[in-house]
């Protein structure tokens, strides 16, 4: 009896397997992108609205409003209202923005009570022009690893951490327009801790982050 349902549980497993891995990609690949796009044909400007994580589809409707509106604007503004989320997906939005650059003017910007966390900043930090409310709210930390299936953040040896968070801060931050002192005070303090900073604390402190704090 063992012996003939020893298969069929095995059989049972891996379908178990099968569908939570289905169920896992559909969530990662989900079209929860929050994407609204305006034309401001004063400022010969097209305008990305974007609310939500740093997940997919977050590059691909970026690329998609690049390629629709490229001829007929000379600007894009990124208007970013964002919990962080991805490196991958974030790694793919700041190549984009550096493309988009090479043709068009790029601006962003972190409205009036709104955030930019985690892995926003570097996306926000590709703008030629960077302007925030002054109680916008930034947050710097060092990346984090999760379980794709569990979603919990994973246990990694201080090592690996120390290392991730060091390639973070060369790519995104250390030729980034942040002014060097500032950056160096950056790197000392959110070792193991959450930095937050208003636009205002930004815009007094001489990050470099922002070139304008919004009036």
């Amino acid at each position: 009896m063992n012996a003939r349902l020893t298969p069929l549980l095995i059989l049972a497993l891996f379908a178990a397997a099968f569908v939570l891995m289905q169920w896992n990609e559909r969530r990662f690949l989900a079209d929860e992108g929050r994407l609204v796009i305006r034309e401001d044909p004063a400022r010969d400007a097209v305008v990305l609205l974007w609310s939500g994580g740093v997940d997919a589809p977050m590059a691909r409707r970026f690329e998609e409003a690049y390629a629709e509106y490229s001829e007929r604007a000379s600007t894009f503004v990124v208007v970013l209202n964002s919990p962080g989320g991805a490196i991958a997906e974030g790694k793919r939005v700041v190549r984009l923005l550096d493309r988009i650059k090479r043709t068009h003017n790029v601006e962003t910007r972190v409205g009036p009570g709104h955030n930019c966390l985690s892995m926003c900043v570097p996306i926000f930090l590709k703008g030629d022009v960077r302007v925030a409310a002054p109680d916008a709210r930034f947050m710097f930390h060092e990346p984090s690893s999760y379980d794709s299936f569990t979603g919990e953040r994973a246990n990694e040896p201080a090592f690996e951490r120390r290392f991730v968070a060091d390639r973070f801060f060369d790519r995104y931050f250390e030729n980034s327009p942040m002014t060097p002192a500032w950056r160096a005070e950056l790197e000392r303090a959110w070792v193991g801790r959450d930095v937050w900073k208003s636009g205002e604390d930004l815009w007094r402190e001489n990050s470099g982050v922002l070139t304008a704090l919004a009036e």
